[in-house]
């Protein structure tokens, strides 16, 4: 039914935001030796999404209890 539904997402927006962080943290070990504004611009988006994906999980974990 729907908490089933609610899980499932649950466990694939955990999922999407741990393989944000292992993006996040091998960009910024690149920033040490490329400091183009490409670098900084993927780094900043992936940032936001994460911070996105962090306030989906609060509320899925919240609607589940």
């Amino acid at each position: 039914g729907k908490m089933a539904n609610k899980s499932k997402l649950l466990r694939k927006a955990v999922m999407h935001h741990e393989y944000l962080n292992r993006k996040v943290s091998e960009i910024t070990e690149l920033r040490k030796y490329d400091r183009s504004p490409e670098s900084k611009i993927i780094l900043m988006k992936l940032k936001k999404e994460k911070l996105q994906l962090k306030d989906e999980i609060a509320k899925l974990e919240k609607e589940l209890g």
